[in-house]
């Protein structure tokens, strides 16, 4: 077990975006929001506490040498406290709409300046796993904050999960793969070769698994796909991770992953149509057909409203105008409560740019400068009269033109740009989106 015990500058420490106590996320200042979301006042006490007494000098921070960023460290424990000295350094990182929090820290801020804490002691591990064992023991107490938060019983399984392989989703899937007769022979000797920390950090992030077709339940995985389906996309990923220029680095953050997602070809991702009843993958008789009662749950899709952004990090497009392809990549990452507006207004300028694009691809008899609503009837027009959407897959964009009220009418998007009276809501932005992908999708697909 290697470690060494250096005081390390506090801007030199990475606050974790794979904390335990929250979901993954991508960037430092996400992982800070969430931080303040989680512990509140809790995180005011904390402050109060060093400023009065100092950092608990018998319980350093653990750490470990930044993966991406060199001279940098990744902080597995201590992340509250280290937290709270950004937070006291720089009252700006919480945001506006924190006011209560904010100004405390404003005040305390001043406080703690005349008196600063720019080093800390660390443990510095040189492996990661043999810091865990030890960062495990130390949850115990609380004391309103300014003790050791202990983790609740979702937390600790996401520890179990990251870190300690008890869900072992990565085996789930190797054995899976093992059994399949629809998985490559020679893939399939492999498979011994396979980086499992890597396999498992791709199936913990929920957006690569909407793209897989599968499910985690009490830790088993599941999908209503057949297995022929969502053997595509895992066949990619073996093949990716038994690359040797592929390493963790590829996958390591967020948007790492949000990024590997767009390198699925249209062969490489399941078919979602072909729905069965749910089935874990580990059993060996899969269902073939869907069951009457889940048939009647089928009808309506179920739109998912909990993402942050308008389009899913899960959605692929594969779109070969580059300016059009880095607003749509723009809009998988604009945090909408942050950026509701520019947002809103980015959404509008993809949609009338992609509608451009494809009425010059298809030399479809419409003027260029005219309104959206008529570029927007004239390619569902197109779509329709060619067989590329039904009537039902059309209905959301003739909804746009027919009603001038909707949620995501022509009139709403106009708004979102020339109307200063007129919010857009975040739940209705991407209620539009998961109406109209099908139609957005179809348009790309076919230039």
């Amino acid at each position: 077990m290697k470690y060494e015990i250096r005081l390390l500058d506090v801007t030199l420490l990475m606050v974790n975006t794979e904390n335990p106590r929250f979901e993954m996320v991508g960037t430092q200042r996400e992982a800070i929001s969430l931080m303040i979301d989680n512990q509140k006042e809790k995180l005011v006490k904390l402050a109060q506490d060093i400023i009065d007494n100092g950092v608990n000098p018998s319980d350093l921070i653990i750490v470990t040498h930044h993966p991406k960023n060199d001279g940098k460290y990744n902080v597995l424990e201590g992340n509250r406290r280290v937290t709270v000295l950004k937070l006291l350094n720089n009252p700006d990182l919480i945001p506006e709409s924190k006011k209560s929090i904010l100004n405390k820290f404003r005040k305390l801020s001043g406080q703690f300046k005349s008196n600063p804490i720019t080093k800390l002691n660390c443990v510095i591990f040189s492996d990661e796993k043999d810091a865990l064992r030890w960062i495990k023991l130390k949850h115990t107490g609380e004391n309103e904050g300014i003790g050791i938060v202990s983790w609740d019983a979702q937390q600790k399984a996401r520890f179990e999960e990251r870190f300690e392989g008890k869900s072992k989703y990565s085996l789930q899937i190797i054995d899976f793969l093992n059994k399949s007769e629809f998985f490559n022979d020679d893939i399939r000797q492999k498979l011994g070769q396979v980086p499992i920390s890597s396999l498992q950090r791709l199936i913990t992030d929920p957006d690569i698994r909407e793209v897989i077709g599968i499910e985690i339940k009490d830790g088993r995985i599941i999908s209503h796909l057949p297995p022929k389906e969502i053997i595509k996309p895992l066949t990619k990923i073996i093949k990716d991770l038994l690359k040797d220029d592929f390493t963790v680095k590829n996958i390591y953050y967020k948007d790492d992953r949000a990024n590997y997602i767009e390198t699925f070809k249209d062969s490489e991702l399941p078919d979602k149509t072909k729905k069965t009843s749910k089935w874990e993958i580990i059993t060996s008789s899969p269902p073939t057909t869907i069951k009457p009662e889940e048939k009647e749950k089928k009808k309506s899709k179920h739109l998912s409203t909990t993402r942050n952004t308008i389009i899913p990090k899960s959605c692929i497009i594969h779109i070969n105008q580059i300016r059009i392809n880095k607003i749509y990549r723009e809009l998988k990452d604009l945090d909408l409560r942050e950026y509701i507006n520019a947002a809103a207004i980015t959404f509008r300028v993809f949609i009338e740019l992609s509608l451009d694009s494809f009425i010059e691809n298809k030399n479809i008899n419409v003027n260029i400068n005219a309104k959206l609503i008529k570029k927007v009837q004239a390619v569902s027009e197109y779509l329709g009269k060619n067989g590329h959407l039904t009537k039902h897959q059309l209905k959301p964009i003739n909804t746009m033109v027919a009603s001038p009220n909707s949620i995501f009418s022509i009139n709403t998007f106009n708004a979102y740009v020339h109307n200063k009276n007129y919010n857009p809501m975040e739940n209705d932005l991407k209620i539009t989106w998961d109406n109209i992908e099908p139609f957005i999708q179809k348009i790309w697909d076919l230039m």
